[in-house]
């Protein structure tokens, strides 16, 4: 596989992850103003909370390749933001949206007391703890890597601002609703990265189109 290709499916798990962390925002369970109690937890969520989880996977595996394309323009500010954006969603998204997907039914109907109060899922005093800390990484990764995109020569300016409002939105104080919470954590941040995937895909053709053809042996 050469760099090219391995950009180009790169970009296309970027492109996907998108819509389909978007399609798990809209559909997360909420109840009352809470989006993790028993009562929200125990409606039906499995489909959403697993389009959710996918488009985490798929973004955790075509970030690298896409910062791999821009790294080099995008320094030390990119590489801060990439690293703590990436292992934000490893350790925070990934562990939250698995127990959502396979457990948090489970607890909500049988173990309503093992449901925690602090939005991680699981009562466990160290998991909310881990949740807590690897979220705020989370967030502060997208905001450090979306002001690296803005300063980086060669990508819309567009791309770098809205993962900049992605991030201001997901720390604004607003009340947890249906469909409204998916789109504050979800649309912006999710634009963001169809916006890199798809750059990296074009830059691909460009890169091929500009290689000169091999000469011909008479």
């Amino acid at each position: 596989m050469n760099a090219f290709t391995l950009r180009r499916l790169s970009g296309m798990a970027a492109v996907a992850a998108g819509p389909l962390c978007l399609i798990g925002g809209l559909t997360h369970p909420i109840e009352d103003g809470h989006a993790h109690s028993p009562e929200a937890l125990a409606q039906p969520h499995t489909l959403g909370s697993a389009a959710l989880l996918t488009g985490t996977v798929l973004l955790l595996l075509g970030l690298p390749g896409v910062y791999g394309w821009i790294g080099p323009r995008a320094g030390r500010l990119g590489l801060v933001g990439y690293l703590l954006y990436f292992l934000g969603n490893l350790l925070s998204a990934v562990p939250h949206l698995v127990l959502m997907t396979f457990a948090s039914s489970d607890l909500a109907h049988h173990h309503p007391g093992m449901v925690s109060t602090k939005d991680a899922v699981i009562a466990a005093p160290a998991f909310e703890a881990e949740q807590l800390v690897s979220g705020i990484g989370l967030v502060a990764g997208l905001l450090v890597f979306a002001i690296a995109l803005v300063r980086t020569a060669g990508l819309p300016r567009w791309v770098g601002w809205t993962g900049i409002a992605g991030a201001v939105v997901a720390l604004a104080p607003l009340p947890v609703l249906p469909v409204v919470t998916g789109l504050q954590f979800e649309l912006l941040r999710g634009a963001m990265l169809v916006g890199l995937g798809v750059l990296a895909i074009r830059s691909t053709r460009v890169a091929v189109a500009a290689m000169p053809s091999p000469a011909l042996v008479a």
